[in-house]
């Protein structure tokens, strides 16, 4: 009895592929850090448990315990209740009694919860969880749509092209970071950041007349400087954003560089993506979904720092009363 998926169902289950598969991430970290993974599984499970009781109108309440679902659902003979019931006790005993789970109890809640969702999500909507595009979640419309472009990609297998068109959405996040001028968030963000190298073309076209031959040896260490001065404004960057480096640094790795503007040129884009420079990456998916979590992740980051970063209340009065033009 698959009920039909509206717009609102297909958001709340990007939502909870995403909780899925954070703690999937979670998982592959060292113990005791990997047992958070519990948490993030347990807590998918459940929003799909009472999404399904939504659709399915069927009523409940707060005193509904976790493994009450499997009655209250009979209508769609939900599945996989003995593993589900391994991870109540393995999620209750590490956040009600503190009891550390071990590495094959953390494997073995990854094996039930992907046999639960994979079996179960088509039960109640009729598609698979693997189908729904977990960028639904994201509120900057432009990378919504390049994030949405890239798993069309991957999905038709341009794994490639994919890779590019996350880097281009990560792209857009930087680029529309919009801080009140002034502030110290301002000075870092990429608009303010002129490209490496300039100041030494500047000193090379200085001094460049001149005999001394250390021109060329200080130009290259002034180059140098602004690379690193790059790399420094670069990672205080993912600092306020409160992303984690070696995770860029991965996404950095698997997807290839843009370059800055070639995604304002559609011809150009295309070009780019047919290159051999793109298309001999053949990421898995594990590779791609870590990408495009990535990009979900640091766009919803962006959008809370932004919010907390806005105007003050008499600069908002002050440009609303010089009107549009302002």
């Amino acid at each position: 009895m698959a009920v039909s998926v509206d717009e609102q169902s297909v958001k709340r289950l990007a939502y909870i592929r995403m909780v899925y598969e954070q703690g999937v991430a979670q998982a592959k970290q060292p113990m005791p850090m990997g047992a958070s993974s519990l948490l993030s599984l347990h807590d998918a499970v459940e929003m799909f448990l009472v999404l399904a009781s939504d659709a399915l109108n069927i009523p409940g309440d707060q005193r509904t315990n976790f493994l009450d679902y499997w009655k209250k659902l009979k209508v769609v003979d939900l599945s996989h209740a003995l593993g589900m019931r391994r991870l109540n006790d393995a999620r209750n005993g590490l956040k009600h009694a503190g009891a550390m789970p071990s590495v094959e109890t953390v494997a073995q809640a990854l094996t039930d919860t992907f046999a639960f969702f994979d079996d179960n999500v088509p039960r109640v909507f009729g598609v698979a969880l693997w189908s729904v595009d977990v960028s639904y979640v994201i509120p900057q419309q432009a990378v919504r749509e390049w994030t949405q472009k890239a798993s069309a990609s991957f999905e038709d297998g341009k794994g490639g092209a994919a890779l590019a068109l996350l880097r281009l959405a990560l792209q857009c996040i930087l680029e529309d970071q919009q801080w009140p001028h002034g502030t110290v968030l301002a000075r870092l963000s990429r608009r303010s950041m002129s490209r490496p190298g300039k100041l030494a073309l500047l000193f090379q076209r200085a001094f460049g007349e001149s005999r001394n031959h250390r021109v060329g040896d200080v130009a290259r260490g002034v180059e140098e400087l602004e690379k690193t001065v790059a790399g420094l404004r670069e990672a205080l960057q993912w600092t306020v954003l409160g992303g984690n480096l070696h995770h860029y640094a991965r996404f950095q790795f698997l997807t290839p560089d843009a370059g800055f503007y070639w995604s304002r040129d559609e011809s150009r884009m295309e070009e780019y993506l047919a290159s051999e420079w793109v298309t001999q990456r053949n990421p898995t998916r594990e590779e791609f979904e870590f990408c495009r979590q990535f990009v979900v992740t640091t766009a919803l980051r962006q959008a809370d720092v932004s919010a907390h970063v806005a105007l003050p209340s008499w600069e908002e009065d002050r440009r609303s009363s010089r009107g549009p033009e302002a």
